[in-house]
Formats: structure tokens, sequence, C-alpha cells
């Protein structure tokens, strides 16, 4: 065999064994080889709603949940009139008896090209509430709406923030009246990057700062961040990382917004939004199996299973208290809890549903 033939034997065999590497590291980052060997089951009933209630937050206070929903199966469809597709914002008046519990539209005309994605709540010191929501307008150029939230609940808009970093948002963090912090999940709006940083698992994703005048990175080198929050005395931010199947979390400053890495906590799961209850727990929605959720984006048939962790800071410790193959809840996104409840969005499907809390925490 000659030199060339050789070396070209062993450029092919470096090839195939590079290739190889990086299907093992994305199917195992991917869950691919995450077995579910049992069910957390929990006492659920569902709440009719419209399509795609991927984030919720709740006004503990005021006990109203707040709903992000919008139709994003029928927008990829790129179907006729999708580009026309708006979403909105809905509320569910806790205070009923929980069998009346329903979720009513509480978004204003504008901004005519509302589609929102992640939501959070502002309280200022005198209790005026504003509510803060990623959107992503048909024409592109995402940015972050906010909101200002009268005594019964429902919104007027009040201004829209934009700025050259706001590239892939997913999720917000309200800090201040005008201050927040925002995940890219992605750096480039190129479908085809995208989907080749996915692919290798480059940490090249951050977050925002938004200080009121101008925005920055506040903290980069994440793989595809997604949901953020913070712990209730406002010195520590949570960054969830669904490809990562960890969370970020980060000093933060309360003078300056300034974040500074603490931890970064492996869960074994897809982590996608973060809800922080009064007591400072956590509540996780999360993928077991993010190439399921792929496959349930493109096919409702298609289940993807469903996760809740809670984790406890002060205990140091986190555990399952849902766990679903699909058939209950498909491609879940966030679990907001309520007392002894939690309510459980998700990515596609119409329906919020409403769970009992266990209070066992099941290893996974």
């Amino acid at each position: 065999m000659s030199r060339g033939w050789r070396i070209a034997g062993y450029v092919a065999l470096a090839s195939i064994v590079i290739v190889s590497v990086l299907s093992w590291r994305f199917l195992a980052a991917a869950g691919y080889f995450t077995g579910i060997r049992q069910e957390v089951a929990a006492e659920c009933r569902a709440i009719p709603g419209v399509p795609g209630p991927e984030d919720i937050l709740i006004d503990h206070e005021r006990k109203l949940a707040y709903v992000s929903a919008y139709d994003r199966r029928a927008v990829m469809s790129g179907a006729p009139g999708s580009d026309a597709l708006r979403g909105g914002i809905y509320a569910i008046d806790l205070s009923l008896p929980e069998a009346d519990w329903a979720l009513y539209p509480v978004t204003p005309p504008a901004p005519e090209d509302f589609r929102p994605h992640g939501i959070s709540l502002y309280i200022g010191p005198e209790g005026e509430r504003k509510l803060f929501a990623i959107s992503h307008p048909a024409k592109g150029g995402d940015r972050v709406e906010v909101f200002d939230i009268a005594a019964d609940g429902t919104l007027s808009h009040e201004e829209s923030i934009e700025s050259p970093l706001f590239v892939s948002l997913n999720d917000v963090l309200a800090v201040g009246p005008r201050s927040f912090y925002a995940t890219n999940d992605h750096t480039t709006q190129s479908q085809l990057i995208q989907t080749l940083s996915d692919g290798l698992l480059l940490r090249n994703s951050n977050v925002v700062y938004f200080d009121g005048s101008e925005a920055k990175v506040a903290a980069d080198t994440l793989l595809y961040p997604n949901g953020i929050n913070m712990s209730p005395d406002g010195k520590q931010v949570y960054v969830a990382s669904i490809l990562g199947m960890s969370m970020y979390i980060y000093n933060r400053d309360t003078e300056t917004g300034v974040l500074t890495g603490f931890d970064n906590v492996r869960l074994g799961t897809g982590v996608d939004n973060i809800d922080v209850q009064p007591d400072g727990t956590l509540l996780l929605g999360a993928h077991p199996n993010i190439l399921d959720l792929f496959s349930h984006a493109s096919d409702a048939k298609e289940l993807s299973p469903s996760q809740v962790v809670r984790m406890e800071p002060s205990e140091k410790r986190a555990g399952t208290i849902y766990l679903n193959m699909g058939e209950e809840i498909s491609g879940i996104s966030v679990a907001a809890g309520y007392g002894s409840k939690m309510l459980l969005g998700q990515i596609f499907q119409p329906e919020v549903l409403v769970c009992t809390q266990s209070e066992e925490l099941r290893p996974y």
C-alpha cells in the first residue's frame, strides 16, 4: 500500500472516531441513554386552554397565575397565515375554588405582533407591578415587552425594549421597573449554526443584563441557557441549561447587577423553566429525553417524557416529584408552585395541568 493510501486511511479512521465521539457525546447530553425505570405519579387534572402555555408565573399575594402562550407548532409549520398568528398572556384566578380555575385573556391589543415566550413579575416597593415578557415578532428582532398590571390583573403595554445583544431570547428575570436579565439560548439567528452549536454542545451562549438604559453581557460561555430566576433575597441567580442537563448558579451584586459564577449543579435531565417558591425551594420543569422532545415538536402524536424536579437549596438536595412518559403531559416546560399544588405548562399542547406537590423527593 502506498504512503498516500495509508495517510488517507488514517484520516478516514480519525474522522470516524471523531464523528463517533461527538455523536455519542450529543446523544448522552440529549438523554438518549437515559432509562426511565418508573413513573412518579401525582393527582392531576387538566385546565383546557390555548396552544403552547409555555411559561407560568404566580403572584402569590394577589392569588393570580399568569400564563404565556402562543401556537408554536402552527408557526413552525410555515402554513399560509402563520405569520399573522399572535400569542397572549392569560390569567388564572387562584382565589376561586380549584374546580373553577380557568384561563382568561389579559393581553392588551398592543403590540400587534406579540408572541410571548418567558415571562417575569416585578413588584415594586409600593406594591406596583409590572410583567416582563420575551417576544419573538414574526418579522424578527427579539425584544422584551413591559406591561403595567392593574389591580384587577389586566395588562397595559408600557414599552418595548430592544438591543443588538438580544439575539435569540428565551426567558427573562425582572429585577427593577426597567431592569432585567435575559437568556440568549443561541447567539446567532442562523438555523444552521444553531444546529451545529447544539450538536457540538458548544458553550457559546449568554445571559444579558439590561440596567434600565443599556444592555451588556452578564454571563457567557453557557450551553443553551433557557429558564432564569433568582432566590427570594435576590442574591443568587439560577440559569437552566437544557442541553447541559444542569443549572448554573451565580452570586448577584444587588447594587450593580454583576453576576459571579458560584456553582454548576448537574441534574441529569434537560432543565427548562425555573420557578422559585416563596420559601426558596425551586421547581424545575424538565425533559429527560431531548430527542423525544424534538420528535414531539414536529408531531403531536410523538410523546415526550415530562419531569418536575424540586430543589431545596437550604438542604442542598434535589429529587423528582413528578415523572410521566408523556401520556398525561408531553413536552413540559414549567412547574409553578402554589401551596400544595403546582401548575404545569407545556410547549405545544393546549392544556395546563394542576397537580398535587409531593413532599417526597424521588431519585432519578
